[in-house]
């Protein structure tokens, strides 16, 4: 009996991977709606990093999300060796995202990034590989060289490697210290921005709660080294940390400091975007993921956890996410027999399901939100951090995402495009602005 449950568990889990997943990389340049978000395989090579920053989960928790005896290089590579096997025999060609602690400061981020390029050369696949890193390998010419000669190969096949700049900045970069003690130069930023400039690589800072008294001038410094080196004002992506730590001080200054973004975004373009027109160009353009609200991403979570699969490489085991990477909310592995991957066994077919199939605005406390329409939603692996449980809000994140949310409102009120950005946006939302305009601005008529 409980041999026959588990084929039936290992069923279900196959059974959804072929009519998602696996398909969509079968179909790599498939226009069906439905395979939009099923495209990407991130691959986890370990959690070592150079840093130690204040807020990352790896950080304080890599010993349980990525245990030392399935860091070692060689199981990683010969692992990565195997999926890509995989691939190929079965005609999968996703898009690959490397993911790491930091990549590029270990042997074995090099070694990943140059199997996965073969493969791709090998098998005339042209997606973009997509790896994000803190740029600690701009202080070394040598692997500045070696990046460049990958990058330069990658594009004479057709290839992308995109490396996403994770570096906060200047003003807050003491939330990112190095291990060694390395203080980041004026000089290392400059050589920051020639090399993004030069491969045309974006930012993603990350907003936390600390420094958050900075950020004005941190904005101010990266759109004048935007200038300064000719990269487009648009070229940056801002996240807040949904960690548990925010206090009601620092949420204001996060209310003033979103606030100013949308200001300064207005005045940025107030002489070559029409009124009317604001709404199509901040949605079109991406700009910043601030003015992302307004819009939609096709499936129930802001984040990834559900449009791709984080495979931990060394066990071949997927979880949540690369933060929820706990035992509990492991969901499925390959199963190998020599050295070749032979079938997949379910770890946790009832998590795996429920967070294919969640939709952030209906968990406990959201479905009842007025901003549940333009919320980004929860951090799964932050929720499990600290409620131990995915599907268990946090408090301060809520009053995070109600102060990020209500500054868009209330800046976009008094500029006068309040009316522009209803109009634009889809119903439900509608509704949301009309909630909260009524509330907050003491009206109960129609806008």
């Amino acid at each position: 009996m409980q041999n026959s449950m588990k084929e039936e568990n290992n069923h279900l889990i196959k059974s959804f991977l072929e009519r998602t997943f696996f398909s969509a990389w079968k179909n790599p340049t498939c226009t069906e709606e439905k395979y939009q978000n099923y495209k990407s395989l991130e691959l986890q090579v370990n959690a070592l990093c150079d840093l130690d920053c204040k807020y990352c989960y790896y950080a304080k928790f890599k010993k349980d999300l990525y245990p030392a005896k399935i860091s070692k290089s060689s199981l990683v590579l010969k692992n990565l060796d195997i999926v890509l096997d995989w691939l190929e025999q079965n005609k999968y060609y996703p898009e690959i995202e490397i993911f790491s602690g930091e990549p590029f400061f270990q042997e074995v981020g090099f070694q990943s990034l140059e199997k996965i390029l073969n493969w791709q050369i090998k098998n005339k696949v042209t997606n973009t590989i997509m790896i994000p890193t803190n740029f600690s390998f701009i202080w070394d010419e040598k692997k500045i060289d070696r990046i460049e000669s990958l990058i330069e190969r990658a594009k004479q096949n057709n290839i992308r490697i995109f490396l996403s700049c994770s570096v906060d900045g200047k003003y807050c970069d003491k939330n990112r210290p190095y291990i060694d003690g390395r203080i980041r130069s004026d000089e290392y930023y400059n050589r920051m921005f020639e090399f993004c400039k030069k491969w045309d690589f974006g930012f993603h800072p990350m907003i936390y709660n600390e420094e958050i008294e900075h950020w004005k001038d941190n904005w101010l410094w990266f759109q004048e080294n935007f200038e300064k080196y000719k990269i487009s004002f648009s070229r940056i992506y801002l996240l807040e940390v949904r960690n548990g730590e925010w206090t009601k001080k620092q949420l204001q200054e996060f209310y003033k400091f979103i606030r100013f973004i949308i200001n300064w975004t207005y005045n940025h373009l107030k002489d070559i975007v029409p009124l009317e027109a604001f709404p199509q160009c901040t949605f079109e353009n991406r700009l910043f993921n601030i003015f992302q609200m307004f819009s939609t991403v096709g499936r129930g979570l802001g984040c990834s956890a559900q449009s791709t699969i984080q495979l931990r490489l060394g066990d071949l085991t997927t979880s949540v996410c690369h933060r929820a990477a706990y035992k509990p909310h492991e969901l499925w592995k390959f199963v190998t027999k020599d050295d070749k991957i032979v079938d997949i066994e379910s770890l946790n077919h009832n998590l795996a399901i429920s967070v294919a199939a969640l939709d952030t605005k209906n968990l406990p406390f959201c479905e009842t939100c007025t901003i549940r329409e333009f919320c980004t939603g929860q951090c799964l692996g932050a929720s499990v951090e600290i409620n131990s449980d995915p599907f268990l809000v946090i408090p301060t994140v809520c009053a995070l995402e109600h102060a990020k949310v209500s500054a868009i409102l209330d800046e976009l009120w008094d500029l006068g495009l309040w009316h522009h950005y209803y109009d634009w946006t889809i119903l439900p939302k509608q509704r949301s602005m009309k909630l909260y305009y009524n509330y907050f601005k003491g009206e109960n008529n129609d806008i």
